[in-house]
């Protein structure tokens, strides 16, 4: 009878983790009506006295964007939280192969457990990787992960962090109510991004030129080699943020209104006609 206890306990457990609502990724009030509050929440958070407490964030999250074009560009790359990311423009098998080999995992896991939503991302991710690794011209290459994805990532990985709020990642790759804490802190950095890149749009703000660590003088800031590497224009790093930010909204939109009509069942469905259905997993 003891020996069974511990086994009751981890039972009811995972039974409480599936069944309670917010656990559900299936949940139409929860998808409904939670992203959209994180989001004014995230909102007050931004105007609120604290918010200094969110910069460490936004900054990562700034460096990620350097970090991740260049693994995906097969470079390898460290962000660093003050404001400063190392990449070795020589290019590296092991991070290609690497991140191939974790899209690989992904998507067989996904397959596993009948998830169609990971196994799209994974295939997704992988196109991507090849396309700006083998297709992507070499100096186009520098401009993303050297100047435009700092940025650039400040709007589509915190969007990419919000979307995965209503996917239901495999076993292995435990996606629970941490889910909630990325969809906030995601949420800051994107109103913190549009906001400001709106109000540079508008003229009501400044581009900013120089780096975090060198000040405004540094001409190895991310706007300054976008303009004296890439010939952009100030009307070009303008406009192009500023659609970005309308991209990224349109994105999460659409998205919303996936998960909110249910459509996302058609392929829960398709999927479960690979596999018997007491194999699916919804």
């Amino acid at each position: 009878m003891d020996n069974k206890h511990p086994l009751n306990i981890a039972e009811l457990a995972k039974a409480d983790e599936t069944t309670h609502p917010l656990f559900a990724f299936d949940n139409w009030r929860v998808n409904a009506f939670v992203p959209p509050l994180l989001l004014c929440l995230a909102a007050m958070a931004n105007q609120s006295s604290f918010s200094f407490l969110l910069e460490g964030f936004h900054i990562w999250m700034h460096e990620f964007g350097h970090a991740t074009a260049a693994w995906m560009s097969g470079r390898r790359a460290t962000p660093l939280p003050i404001g400063w990311t190392s990449v070795d423009p020589a290019y590296s098998p092991f991070v290609y192969y690497g991140l191939l080999l974790l899209f690989g995992i992904l998507f067989v896991a996904g397959w596993k457990e009948r998830k169609p939503w990971p196994m799209v991302i994974a295939v997704a991710l992988a196109c991507v990787q090849y396309y700006m690794t083998w297709l992507m011209p070499e100096d186009r290459q520098e401009m993303w992960y050297g100047a435009f994805c700092g940025v650039g990532g400040e709007f589509y990985l915190s969007t990419l962090l919000m979307v995965c709020f209503y996917i239901q990642l495999p076993e292995k790759f435990r996606w629970g109510f941490c889910r909630y804490v990325f969809f906030f802190i995601a949420a800051t950095v994107f109103l913190n991004a549009v906001h400001f890149w709106n109000e540079v749009y508008h003229g009501r703000e400044d581009i900013p030129f120089g780096s975090m660590i060198n000040g405004e003088d540094d001409s190895n800031g991310d706007m300054n080699k976008l303009m004296d590497d890439a010939g952009w224009t100030k009307a070009d790093i303008r406009h192009n943020y500023q659609y970005l930010g309308y991209y990224c909204w349109a994105a999460l939109g659409f998205v919303y209104a996936i998960f909110v009509l249910r459509l996302n069942r058609l392929a829960d469905w398709v999927s479960g006609k690979f596999g018997s259905s007491g194999d699916v997993k919804s």
